[in-house]
């Protein structure tokens, strides 16, 4: 027997028992809807008394008076919970049929959802046709209620066992902003590869090449703090790769340094600075570490502030960001964290600042983030271009298992003195 026809057996096979278990749900539905008040609050008793008993430890030995009392008081939610587990495994065991043709995801959600209301609708108007049982708006929305919980966690499930079983390299888009400066300055077209945390560098590279950036500039994560100690890091032939492409400087992030609790949210270490023989081999690919230092390039003035992680600290070096300040010409700024643009660089005339580590939110709805390490729920600075100096990198790569969601990875380059149509660019985006 053929591989193929052994497959589509075993799918027959599960569509069977799928339907089987599909129809004799819904013959437990109107078995239980067929009784009339009597006989269903009588039912509903029995199937009240038993959670009780399995739930509450010696439920048994209390008075009757006491029993009565906790009878009374979860009665109404019991019952409640029990239509929705009916319905929410109606609507699971549907949705688990419709998966298992070929189509769209969210239709076939919807499908099922769409069944089981209209199921459970024709089960309230089944029963306003016996004694003592009446037909309820609220009962349909609960039951709906039910169904709508369990397909959201399978279509969770099944949008996560998609994100982690795909084999095609991740999904990398190049955006462009267009930013005007007030100071004369060349044209730059200035890349920022953020947040790469030791993923493959592939597609960034092949982007790099076709933008032809004057400069590369690298605010931080693009390994974690092991990854500095092997030589043979890919951060290593990403720093090499770039280097050859255009001057490329670097600054460190919370993860180079040690600080980023993972694995352990209550953990606040202190953080690791890289040795002297990480700073020699950074050095060997060309690229220019910068810690919480700055260099001159051509006309620029640029620096690294190195994360300010610090035990139960966040706060950068201000003694270095001030002596920046106070230098002469462009300055362009590498800074890991977005949430220091407010306290402490927006109150001084520092003309460009690039930044990542917020991860665009990590899930973005409606065009806001989420979540951001620094900035809790609903952050603010998560993308962008802020106060026409400050660019947020969505960044390159994911340090955890949870898959973004609207919020595809980024490579940005920034056009400072070009105008859009110069460049003939798609995405372009005027600051």
């Amino acid at each position: 027997m053929g591989i193929m026809k052994q497959k589509n057996i075993r799918l027959m096979l599960l569509r069977a028992v799928l339907i089987l278990l599909i129809v004799l749900n819904m013959t437990v539905i109107f078995v239980l809807s067929s009784e009339n008040g009597e006989q269903s609050a009588q039912t509903e008793q029995k199937v009240t008394d038993t959670v009780l008993e399995t739930v509450i430890k010696d439920y048994e030995t209390l008075s009757p008076d006491e029993q009565t009392q906790i009878k009374n008081q979860l009665h109404i939610p019991l019952r409640k919970l029990a239509h929705m587990a009916e319905f929410g495994t109606l609507g699971g065991l549907i949705f688990l049929l419709l998966l298992t043709w070929q189509g769209r995801v969210w239709l076939q959600y919807v499908a099922a959802l769409a069944a089981t209301a209209l199921y459970a609708g024709s089960d309230e108007w089944h029963q306003s046709f016996l004694n003592g049982r009446t037909a309820s708006a609220l009962d349909i929305l609960i039951d709906l209620a039910g169904a709508l919980t369990v397909c959201t966690v399978i279509l969770l499930v099944r949008v996560l066992i998609h994100y982690f079983s795909r084999k095609e390299a991740p999904k990398l888009k190049l955006t462009n902003y267009f930013l005007k400066t007030e100071k004369a300055t060349p044209k730059l077209r200035i890349a920022v590869a953020a947040d790469l945390h030791g993923n493959d560098h592939t597609a960034c590279l092949r982007l790099l090449h076709d933008a032809s950036p004057d400069l590369i500039l690298i605010p931080g994560d693009l390994m974690e703090d092991g990854e500095l100690e092997n030589e043979s890091a890919s951060g290593y032939t990403f720093l090499r790769e770039c280097a050859a492409i255009a001057p490329t400087y670097y600054s460190l992030g919370n993860h180079e340094i040690a600080c980023y609790h993972k694995g352990n949210p209550w953990r606040h270490p202190t953080p690791i600075l890289p040795s002297a023989e990480v700073r020699k081999r950074i050095a060997h690919t060309g690229a220019v570490l910068l810690d919480n230092e700055s260099v001159m390039h051509g006309e620029l003035c640029i620096c690294g502030l190195t994360s300010g992680i610090n035990r139960d600290k966040n706060e950068p070096n201000t003694e270095a960001l001030t002596r920046f300040a106070s230098l002469p010409g462009f300055r362009i700024l590498l800074c890991h964290h977005p949430e220091y643009f407010m306290p402490y660089i927006r109150k001084t005339d520092i003309e460009l600042t690039v930044s990542g580590h917020a991860h665009g939110g990590h899930w973005r709805v409606f065009g806001r983030g989420v979540y951001a390490p620094g900035q809790g729920l609903f952050p603010k600075y998560t993308a962008g271009v802020w106060e026409n100096r400050l660019v947020i990198s969505r960044g390159l790569g994911n340090h955890t298992r949870i898959p973004r969601i609207c919020n595809t990875p980024e490579l940005v380059m920034v056009y400072l003195g070009y105008r859009p149509e110069e460049m003939n660019l798609s995405n372009n985006k005027r600051k």
